[in-house]
């Protein structure tokens, strides 16, 4: 089943929000924190991965305000299983609480549209607003993944199980 940025829109409701199905052009707009810099940083394929994901029709930008406050998708593992990612940029922590609960709007919502029994997210241990966030979520945490980033840094699996 495909995800329109129109469904993630409806599912969201979020007054001010506008989204668009993602383009590697909107990365150049998103204003990152240092621990996502340093991430992406430790990333030499960081283009081709943006251009991937553009051409997997499964990633969208979210603007508030006409500003790109994230970046998010959805990587499709086996039937009723997906991985999903995000992207925050500087006006997702300016306007933490209203998207936050548009976030878990969707993650309330999406799983009869894709026939869910799992989704997972992977968080880095070193970043705290993160994880808070996967909790607020409704993310469970799994376990550590060791060295798992492309920094070399560990991450903890979370997941949601409907």
């Amino acid at each position: 089943m495909v995800i329109t940025a129109a469904t993630v829109q409806n599912v969201i409701n979020m007054r001010g929000l506008v989204t668009l199905p993602f383009h590697p052009t909107h990365m150049n707009r998103v204003v990152l924190n240092d621990v996502d810099r340093r991430i992406f940083d430790c990333l030499p394929d960081w283009d081709l991965r943006l251009q991937a994901l553009h051409q997997q029709k499964c990633a969208w930008t979210l603007f508030y305000k006409r500003q790109p406050a994230l970046v998010m998708g959805l990587e499709y593992k086996f039937p009723g299983v997906y991985e999903a990612w995000l992207i925050p940029g500087e006006k997702s922590y300016e306007h933490g609480a209203l998207l936050s609960r548009g976030a878990r709007r969707f993650f309330d919502r999406i799983e009869t549209r894709l026939n869910l029994r799992r989704i997972q997210i992977v968080v880095n241990v070193h970043h705290g607003i993160a994880i808070r966030w996967a909790e607020f979520l409704k993310f469970t945490r799994e376990g550590r993944m060791a060295k798992y980033g492309p920094e070399g840094d560990d991450y903890y699996m979370y997941a949601r199980i409907y």
